[in-house]
């Protein structure tokens, strides 16, 4: 009978006789590769690709033949355990980035047994950290100072300047370092609440990695962030027309970010060269590539959260369980082809507050499963106009029935053209008690809506011109024969003003406030 591990020892020693590839296992992989007699350095970021649901009884001598038929294998990771079977997973490096794309394209859902499909997508080797809570008035230099007094492999950090007062920046940053394992040792180091900085716990995750867009998704336009707001687009595109010697197709630009045109993809490319991290008006710019906009998933994003513009509450593997769960159930059929979010004419209207919701007469009610448009709103509303944020700020406290209520209030620092043409401060603007905190945060963008909707009628009203004074009552030719009969009859009745009705349904609950603090 022949042993089955001595049959496997075989397959192997072939398979590293016809490549020429070492087979090496280490700390529970095993390495395949790279090439004999490679030249030259390794792999750039984006050549590899994580393989999954692999059945535990498969090794290199079938894997190895499947994927090489894509292109030059650099090196293939298989994750073994201590039993000698596999755990199901491994890494192929290839020596370009096309043939990593070809594999994902044509190996993703590849039938490597009856009824067993594997999985084949990029592999993503995130070396970023997202570090927030940072003190607004400390600079790039003291923070990775700091840092590196705790946390070794730091190559970069990436500190923004706030874009109303370029001294302070906006309280994160992100934190490049060496290599993925480099970046998982900082953030197990950076624990939250066991290590401070400056006297203040910081917070501590994985940043969103930047996503690789291959080739045949590539566009015209890039995305140029970390402008100041006073820099308006006829400035922009000034400066990237100067970089590449011709027109640009148009630029559009929101709150601190913009989106630049081309007409043709090399001009992008020369734009990106010349101008990244270049100074315009006194700050540095940062240049990618715009990721291409999936619609059915910015539709799906904007009838779950609101706008899918500012939505950041669904993570890329949400996003797209919910986009195969909505395509099925055809949902997003529904939306009109001319709804783009929020800022659009076509966009709901919130409803969060109403009677018809079910929202108690005496608190307002935070079980709703509705999700309110309004903080989206106000924030969109906001960013289009280039105002200043709102500031929200909450209060809690307990009534007289031993229940724990929330009050919030939100202020709009700087609230200017087109509502108003002189610059002002609106707020603070109070709530009704509610019985949590997120309620009191919509609640507050509510009322901010309605103040500001209150405005713009106001404003309507007074650049209309007035009307014109009604003609002159015409005098009857003839006196008339009846006298006139009274307009109405003098009947004494019973008033109760609406005051009265309120008082008699909701008494006054009387508590203590405690001082404002902002939460």
């Amino acid at each position: 009978m022949v042993d089955p591990g001595q049959c496997m020892t075989r397959k192997l020693l072939d398979l590293m006789q016809e490549t020429g590839y070492p087979l090496v296992q280490h700390n529970g992989q095993r390495r395949f590769g790279p090439p004999p007699n490679w030249v030259g350095p390794i792999p750039q970021k984006g050549c590899e690709v994580f393989i999954g649901k692999l059945p535990r009884e498969i090794f290199e001598d079938e894997l190895v033949p499947i994927f090489s038929k894509i292109g030059k294998i650099y090196e293939m990771r298989l994750m073994m355990d201590f039993s000698g079977s596999n755990r199901g997973y491994a890494f192929v490096t290839y020596t370009s980035r096309a043939d990593a794309y070809r594999a994902v394209k044509e190996l993703n859902g590849y039938e490597i047994r009856p009824r067993r499909h594997i999985g084949v997508v990029k592999s993503v080797d995130n070396c970023r950290l997202f570090v927030g809570n940072i003190p607004k008035t400390k600079t790039k230099e003291e923070v990775l100072e700091e840092l590196s007094k705790r946390v070794a492999g730091i190559v970069d950090v990436i500190l923004y300047k706030n874009c109303y007062d370029k001294r302070l920046n906006r309280g994160f940053a992100f934190v490049e370092f060496t290599s993925h394992r480099a970046a998982a040792m900082a953030r197990r180091e950076l624990v939250p609440g066991c290590v401070k900085i400056w006297d203040q716990e910081v917070m501590v995750d994985w940043a969103e990695p930047e996503p690789d867009i291959d080739d045949e998704q590539m566009n015209n336009v890039l995305y140029v962030r970390n402008f100041q707001i006073k820099t308006t687009p006829e400035t922009i595109q000034a400066v990237f027309e100067a970089a590449i010697n011709t027109q640009v197709e148009r630029v559009k630009k929101i709150y601190d970010y913009a989106f630049i045109h081309f007409y043709q993809r090399q001009h992008a490319e020369i734009a990106m060269f010349k101008l990244q991290n270049t100074e315009i008006d006194g700050s540095i710019v940062e240049i990618r590539w715009a990721k291409p906009v999936v619609r059915e998933i910015y539709r799906i994003q904007k009838m779950n959260r609101g706008n899918a513009k500012f939505n950041n509450s669904f993570n890329l593997s949400q996003t797209l369980l919910l986009y195969k769960q909505q395509l099925e159930k055809k949902e997003y059929i529904s939306s009109t082809k001319d709804d783009e979010g929020i800022g659009s004419p076509c966009a709901g209207e919130s409803t969060c507050g109403s009677s018809s919701n079910g929202c108690s007469p005496r608190y307002a009610n935070s079980a709703k499963e509705q999700y309110s448009l309004a903080p989206a709103k106000l924030d969109s509303m906001c960013k289009r106009y280039m105002w200043a944020p709102p500031v929200y700020s909450y209060q809690k406290y307990t009534d007289v029935t031993g229940t724990e209520v929330w009050i919030g209030r939100v202020e709009l620092p700087h609230v200017g053209t087109p509502l108003l043409s002189v610059p002002r401060h609106l707020g603070p603007l109070t709530t009704r008690p509610c019985i949590s905190m997120q309620q009191a945060h919509v609640e507050a963008a509510e009322y901010a809506l309605q103040i500001i909707k209150t405005l713009k009628a106001e404003f309507i009203q007074q650049s209309m011109p007035p009307p014109p004074a009604p003609p002159a009552p015409l005098q009857p030719v003839y006196p008339t024969i009846l006298s006139p009969m009274p307009s109405c009859v003098n009947i004494p009745y019973d008033y109760i003003s609406a005051q009265q009705i309120y008082q008699q349904r909701q008494p006054v609950l009387p508590c203590s406030m405690p001082l404002w603090r902002t939460m």
